[in-house]
Parts: structure tokens; sequence; C-alpha cells
């Protein structure tokens, strides 16, 4: 922490936005150096700051690429084509020590956003409070930039306890969790905080997303704006993600019940109209603006996240470094109908099945996604049957209204749950398919305490056993760059 907390972080705030477009988020005219006393001078430097959190949090590092590559290596659908140690091998293969760099690098980068989340935060507040803004800056666009900023640091706590922290389900929240840093640092002062409980984030992060939510835009002008920035309905999506993992059953229900509809089509009832898209492939296909997309982080040639980071570095068959599918009997791809529109987004290549959700190889432009429409309609039909323990007619519609969009012939009647177990087992199921290669895979099975699946090598790199919630490997240790620096920070 102390490289990264290190003096000014408003200079990287600025250096970070350098290279965004018009259609990502709002085009500022690119500054290369600012002094704290300036920042908030003009609302051209107030919205690089604005454009410096979502640059920062599309941190190849983080939501950039490679936490949604975390989540599903470390699980069963995947198999590597190399055994380097900078491409996620220590994550597939359950071996990562503190100091493993993806373990270093993600607790880092994450909390280098959050501390210009912080940094922000207390700038504007103040300069609205002077009154040193108010002249350029309208309460609308006050609270919205404040909105934005509380989500941003909500994301990364919540990112955080994933790996970090045992799962909420596990002690009701009591375990270790991370420390929670919620005001701006701009030396090594502050450096040794004691971690707070995994239930006293998750407090915090549902914190920061109540409160944005009253100050939050209901829509943007254009669907890309309303695709990469943050509004209400980003908000309530993501709430319905946080109390799915609280096993919070009723407020799953109540924040979906916000947006979605009691019967189909299922499209947002509020603010902006998310709905399914027609079609599966088209939700990842340039220019990656769908009314599916809550929230996605933009990629173009000039900004992107980096070489050894992006999707289709790992998920493509272009890279001598990337996953393939499992195919072996049982596995998912070996069990999926051939008519899915899902399964056609998987290509063999030199013998091995390859996801094509992301194909740009080269210019690394394809978006990384965050959250849908199709999560939040499966958050919701998951959580009307935990909450009764009763299938209901409302759940299995929710979950048809996503599985017959990529298979047509696959919809279920109501009589063909035999229990509530058999549709929770359906739901993680579909939810395997929907997401594969999102990023959801890992944290599906850790909030259930599920054991974390074995695989094993096709190509000489062993067998990986699988590994129970007793395992010391069933959560990524603190980086050794932490225990350093934080003397109050336990292992």
């Amino acid at each position: 922490m102390k490289n990264i907390l290190k003096g000014s972080i408003i200079l990287v705030v600025i250096l970070l936005i350098t290279g965004c477009t018009k259609d990502e988020w709002m085009n500022p005219a690119p500054v290369t150096s600012l002094s704290d006393l300036t920042v908030f001078d003009t609302k051209d430097r107030v919205v690089a700051q604005v454009n410096g959190m979502y640059a920062s949090l599309k941190s190849g590092q983080h939501l950039g690429g490679r936490f949604q590559v975390y989540n599903d290596v470390r699980c069963d659908n995947f198999l590597p084509n190399s055994s380097n140690l900078v491409t996620n091998f220590a994550t597939w293969n359950h071996t990562a020590i503190s100091s493993t760099n993806e373990v270093q690098n993600l607790w880092g980068a994450v909390y280098a956003t959050i501390n210009v989340v912080n940094v922000f935060l207390e700038g504007l507040t103040a300069a609205w409070d002077e009154g040193k803004i108010t002249d350029f800056v309208t309460q609308d666009e006050y609270n919205q930039y404040r909105s934005e900023a509380l989500v941003v640091r909500a994301l990364c706590y919540f990112d955080l306890v994933q790996m970090y922290s045992k799962p909420y389900n596990m002690g009701n929240g009591a375990n270790r969790g991370v420390p929670l840093r919620l005001t701006a640092n701009k030396s090594a002062e502050g450096n040794d905080m004691a971690p707070s409980t995994v239930a006293e984030v998750y407090t915090q992060i549902l914190k920061d997303l109540n409160d944005a939510e009253p100050l939050a835009i209901a829509a943007f002008g254009t669907t890309n704006l309303n695709v990469t920035r943050i509004h209400k309905n980003t908000i309530i999506a993501l709430k319905t993600r946080v109390y799915l993992h609280m096993q919070n059953w009723g407020a799953v229900v109540t924040e979906s019940a916000k947006i979605v509809p009691a019967a189909a089509p299922f499209t947002a009832t509020s603010g902006v109209a998310h709905t399914l898209n027609a079609s599966y492939a088209g939700i990842f296909t340039s220019p990656h603006a769908t009314r599916e997309s809550i929230f996605s982080l933009p990629h173009t040639t000039a900004n992107n996240a980096g070489g050894q980071n992006h999707l289709a570095h790992y998920f493509g068959s272009g890279s001598g470094e990337s996953y393939y599918l499992v195919s072996t009997p049982g596995s998912l791809y070996a069990t999926m109908d051939a008519t899915d529109a899902r399964k056609m987004m998987m290509a063999t290549v030199g013998g091995h099945p390859y996801l094509t959700k992301y194909v740009d190889q080269t210019n690394r432009s394809d978006y990384a996604p965050v959250i849908r429409w199709a999560e939040v309609l499966l958050n919701r039909t998951e959580a009307l049957v935990r909450s009764g323990n009763t299938v209901t007619q409302q759940a299995v519609d929710l979950l048809n209204a996503v599985r017959t969009r990529s298979l047509a012939t696959g919809a279920y009647a109501l009589g063909d749950f035999a229990s509530a177990a058999a549709f929770y087992d359906t739901v993680l199921l579909e939810r395997n398919m929907e997401f594969l290669g999102e990023g959801i895979r890992n944290m599906d099975l850790m909030r259930l305490s599920l054991t974390i699946p074995g695989k094993a090598s096709d190509i000489g790199f062993g067998i990986v056993p699988a590994i129970p919630t007793t395992s010391e490997s069933y959560i990524w240790p603190v980086p050794v760059s932490e225990l350093s620096y934080n003397k109050l920070m336990t292992p």
C-alpha cells in the first residue's frame, strides 16, 4: 500500500483519462498536470476526475479483464494452453500464495481505485460546500458525480471480499474481511489499518449503494452512456447481486421488484428500459451498446486493458496463453445443446473449443462486462424460490425468458421441478451457461459454499483436485505487500 498511496493521487487520476473518447464517457479535454489546488477550478477538471475513477476501475488488473478471468479459470470450465505464471496459471491450479503476481496486483489496483474515489469525494464535497464550483456544476450534476463515486467504491469492496475473504454465508459475515479505507490517503501515514469483518464490509457496500441511489440520474442521453456510466438502475442491479451473496433473498426480491415487471417481456419498468437482447451474440458485438448491458467498461484501440489483461487474450484462440473449454463427457461444453446460441459462441481450433464472446485479439476493443439484465432476472428468480422454498410460475417464467432467448426449445414447465432444490440446481446451471467467461462462476460457487470442482489438463499440466470450503486455497491469501506495510492486517 505504501507505493499506491504515496503522494497526491490527483495527477494519477488525470493521466488515467487520457485517450477516452466521446462515446465512452464525457470526453474532457486531455490534461496532463494539475495541482491539488486547481483540480476543481473548472467543469472540465471536475469531469476529468469523474472519468478518472472509471479509468482506474477498468484497470486490466481489475474489471478491465483480469477479475473476470480469475473468477472463471479458478473453476471447472477452462484449461490452460500455458503454464506461464504471469497469465494466471497459479489461479487456475490453486497454488497462489501471498507473493503471486495476481494476488498482489488485484489488491493494489482495487485499493488504488478506492483511494482515487476517496480523494475525489472529499475534494468535491469541500469545493461544493465552499461554493467554489456552484457556478459551473449544478445540484443534479453534483449529486450524480457523488453517486458514481460511491458506486465505484462499493464495486471495489465487493470484488475484494470475493477473492480475499470467506463468503458471507460462512459465519454470517463474522470472518476476517479487508481494511475499510474510506478517507483520502495521500501519504503512507494511514497504511496501518485493521481489517473489518466481512459483515462490516458488506454493510459499507450497501451504505454506499443506498446513499448513491437517490442521487443518481435515471438515464443518460445515449445507449452507450447508459452502458458505460452508472445510473439508478445500475445501482439497483448491483444491489440484487450483493444481497444474493448475503443470502438475503427477501431483499433481492424487493430490490429487483423496483425495475422487473411481474410478467414477460420483463423490460425494466423505470429508468433505462433494460431488456434481454434478442440476439445473445449481439450483446458482445461492436458497438457493445445493447439495453441488456447494464454496466460494462469500454475499450478501444487507443484505450484498453493492455497486453496480457484483456478478455480476448485469455478466452480467444489467438493467444498461446489462452484458456480453452473443458470438453470431456459431463463438462458444461459437452452437455450443452448444439442449437443453444451460447454453444454457438464456441469454436473448435486446433482440437480444442474456445469461447468466442471476445474476438478482438489485435485491437483489444471488446468491452468488459460487469453486470447484465439477464443476471438481474436470474437473481430474482432464484430469490423468489429461495425466499419461499416453493417453485412459482413467475420464477419459471423468469428462468425461461433467459433460457429460451438462446434455446427456443428449452422452456421449462412448472411441473418439471420435483423440489425447490431441483430448481436451484437448474438456475445454477443456467447461470453457468449464460455468464461463461464473464466472471460469475467462482462467485456463484462460493456464495453457496460449494466445493470448487477439480479438473485435469489434457496437455500435461496435471490434475487439479477439488477445493472444499475447508481448504486454505478456497480464498486468496492477503498479499505480502499489504502485510509488509500494514502492521495491523492479518494474514
